[in-house]
């Protein structure tokens, strides 16, 4: 696809990274991707469809897919309600169907994706699919942040299983978030007795632990070295990279924060902070960590810019262990990069640079 863009039609592409990680040749795409706009809802009937146009909660160009999850032949999307007239803020796509235009489903049902019923869905920012496949969801209970910012719910966390695609566990936030929060992404980790632990990035300073079978929700205070620099609209990126034996590793950095910490979860579990924090390196330039590729290794793009680099985290942070895995899109920048079937890497591109800018 070229460079000209149509007003109403904000596109997202999802598609297969066939680049064999630790290779120096050319690298090249897949050919199979998956185009998603603002009209690839898939609607129950003509009629619902209809009314949701004419009351204006639906409305084409404000549909923007930012995250992701693969789960066998589907991908799970989060579409967060940034501005009014985004019907479905968790969608499915089926890998099965012809991939030209994919459709939108909303998952699990139209029923969760109702605005304004606190029992619903009301803005997922971010999901994450563990190694048992449940799938956890993370909501804001904010809607139409970009324009006019509503306080719809509690934010909650969603977890589903997989399996049938029913909810196994809700977790409200609401005694933990704080009127300066910003909560952005979450991972979830597993301890050495199978117990689940979620972590979630607050841009105000804090990782937030829930420890799921206990019922207990902490914050982890970050040091405010980490965030020198960095505004109050910044972005706190988190990220697991998995060990056996409870050893996992969280990643985090601020976009326009100057390096790249880690800790381990089981530092995360009892709490400690500062003194568990382990630096991995300066940045040269504000980085977007964008996702990993299911083992030790970080997808990555530099700010406004779309090559998309490989790190290798049992190295410092440095460019010297950055590998090219793919070459530069003139239109799109990537928001996430996950394990998708056949273990290959898939990637959500899209204008979002333009959608922020209306």
């Amino acid at each position: 696809m070229g460079c000209h863009r149509t007003i109403g039609q904000l596109f997202g592409l999802l598609f297969v990274l066939v680049t064999v990680l630790g290779s120096h040749e050319e690298h090249e795409y897949c050919d199979k991707v998956y185009r998603i706009n603002g009209n690839s809802i898939d609607f129950p009937c003509e009629s619902t469809k209809n009314i949701y146009i004419s009351t204006q909660r639906y409305m084409a160009r404000n549909v923007m897919p930012v995250r992701f999850q693969c789960d066998h032949n589907r991908v799970i999307i989060a579409q967060p309600r940034l501005r009014a007239g985004v019907p479905t803020t968790l969608g499915q796509i089926d890998l099965n169907k012809p991939s030209c235009y994919a459709h939108i489903k909303p998952f699990p049902c139209w029923a969760y994706q109702e605005e304004g019923n606190c029992n619903s869905l009301q803005s997922v920012i971010d999901l994450y699919v563990d190694v048992k496949r449940i799938l956890w969801a993370l909501d804001s209970g904010i809607t139409n942040f970009l324009e006019q910012p509503i306080k719809r719910c509690p934010p909650k966390v969603y977890a589903f299983t997989l399996n049938n695609d029913k909810t196994v566990k809700t977790i409200d936030l609401s005694e933990i978030v704080k009127p300066s929060s910003r909560l952005q992404y979450l991972v979830t980790d597993y301890n050495e007795s199978g117990h689940p632990f979620v972590y979630i990035s607050d841009a105000d300073g804090a990782i937030i632990v829930v420890d799921v079978n206990s019922n207990k929700i902490f914050r982890v205070v970050l040091p405010r070295a980490i965030s020198a620099g960095c505004g109050d609209s910044d972005v706190l990126y988190l990220l697991l990279i998995p060990k056996p034996k409870g050893q996992s590793i969280v990643i985090f950095s601020y976009l326009c924060g100057q390096k790249v910490y880690s800790i381990k979860s089981e530092h995360l579990r009892s709490g400690k902070g500062s003194s568990a924090i382990v630096e991995m390196g300066t940045k040269r330039k504000h980085s977007v960590l964008l996702g990993t590729d299911g083992g030790k290794g970080v997808i990555l793009r530099y700010r406004s810019e779309s090559e998309l680099f490989l790190w290798d985290t049992d190295q410092p942070y440095r460019e010297c262990n950055f590998e090219l895995v793919q070459n530069a899109d003139d239109c799109r920048l990537a928001t996430h990069v996950s394990v998708g079937k056949n273990e290959h890497l898939m990637c959500l591109m899209s204008n979002l640079s333009d959608f922020l800018n209306n």
